[in-house]
């Protein structure tokens, strides 16, 4: 809120003057979640919030839900006895900045000389804050994630997918006093676009771009070419839709996704861990089958080695420098499935212990373990919230 609306409003109640309609109606109760209010002034700073954040769908929707899940938080947290401090709440403000390439000084600029208040940022960051404090106390204990778990994620690293997409462009200029007037432009050209109107027309009328001629076409292009941040944009899209205006320098710039297609995955470089198990020469197929119907996890192997007097071989190797016998084996494997072949003559149980992308760069196992763990209580958390809603007393004045 701007600092010089509450003292000029205290000051004209103190003195009994009145307060114009326009102020009592900022104030006003928008609605009342378990008894906090939630101001007209709040939901019109949310949604210029939101607008600015280019959110997708309904933002006025959105602006209302929004509100009413961060009372939610903050209750349950007042109910758990959990606080968070400034400097969590400024290192969140700072997180999220980071996100558009900003500090959180720059970003908080951005947002007030488009008339959304610090307070609203600090408030929308605290209440994200606090309730992943909330989560991790009530449900931490309760997610696993164990050795195999990460192994299966990394081997599903190895599959990069590969997809396609046919872009038209259209590239507005703006020079320096001019980005407002271009933002307008393409937020207007966006609408008349997703009404139904020409994408190529607009492109071939206003475009910057060399390809403002074919209307704004461009070749096909691989999805992994594109910037990581725009890659998840264009995969929510269905062909015919188009983005929101991106700012870059001295331009907006707008995408229509005229095609999508995807291919079988690209499989990346691996190695893989893998245990051999030799077997008696004269065992049968049941004794082989027994064999691999009580084991689950290489480890089990060493159980069962300790056991028969067997020396368990486990080795980690590229793909391509796997004898072709073992090669082939291993290709139709997953991670701790088995198979009996025969290694120098002898029967030989494989399994396959986990399948790695080759990489220059070591595994962080602990941060895909945080990754899997984030995963698994942001979906717990989604449900938490919604029990809330439910048994949430939620009046509209």
């Amino acid at each position: 809120m701007n600092r010089y609306i509450l003292p000029l409003l205290t000051t004209a109640l103190s003195m009994g003057a009145a307060v114009p309609a326009m102020a009592q109606n900022m104030f006003a109760p928008h609605v009342i979640v378990n008894g906090s209010v939630v101001t007209e002034w709040e939901l019109q700073q949310r949604v210029r919030f939101l607008t600015l954040l280019r959110a997708p769908g309904d933002i006025a929707k959105q602006a209302e839900s929004g509100l009413i899940e961060d009372r939610l938080r903050l209750d349950a947290a007042k109910q758990a006895d959990i606080t968070t401090t400034d400097e969590e709440v400024e290192a969140g403000m700072t997180e999220f900045a980071q996100r558009a390439n900003l500090s959180s000084e720059q970003f908080v600029t951005q947002l007030e000389s488009a008339g959304v208040d610090r307070t609203t940022f600090r408030d929308f960051v605290r209440a994200g804050v606090v309730w992943r404090a909330v989560v991790r106390q009530r449900y931490a204990g309760t997610v696993t994630i164990n050795a195999a778990d990460v192994d299966r994620m990394i081997e599903a690293q190895r599959k990069s997918p590969n997809i396609r997409v046919l872009l038209s462009e259209l590239i507005l200029p703006a020079p320096p006093g001019q980005e407002n007037q271009a933002e307008d432009a393409a937020e207007d050209i966006v609408r008349r676009v997703e009404a139904g109107e020409s994408f190529a027309s607009f492109a071939r009328q206003y475009s910057a771009s060399q390809s403002s001629e074919n209307g704004g076409a461009l070749e096909w292009l691989p999805l992994s070419q594109l910037p990581p941040g725009l890659q998840p944009v264009f995969l929510g899209l269905e062909p015919g839709g188009v983005t929101q205006p991106m700012q870059i320098p001295n331009a907006i710039v707008i995408f229509q996704l005229r095609d999508k297609q995807e291919g079988a995955p690209t499989l990346r470089a691996t190695e893989v861990d893998f245990a051999q198990y030799p077997l008696p020469v004269e065992s049968t197929a049941g004794e082989a089958a027994t064999l691999r119907g009580s084991v689950d996890t290489c480890n089990d192997l060493y159980t069962s080695a300790r056991r028969n007097g067997v020396a368990v071989q486990r080795q980690t190797q590229a793909e391509t420098a796997l004898p072709a016998s073992i090669a082939t084996a291993l290709s139709g494997l997953d991670q701790n499935e088995s198979a009996v072949v025969t290694v120098g003559g002898q029967p030989t149980l494989l399994m396959v212990c986990a399948r790695r992308p080759i990489s220059e760069e070591p595994v962080d196992r602990a941060a895909i373990e945080n990754q899997l763990t984030n995963q698994q209580l942001n979906a717990i958390s989604a449900v938490y919230l919604s029990q809330l809603r439910d048994n949430a007393i939620i009046q509209t004045p």
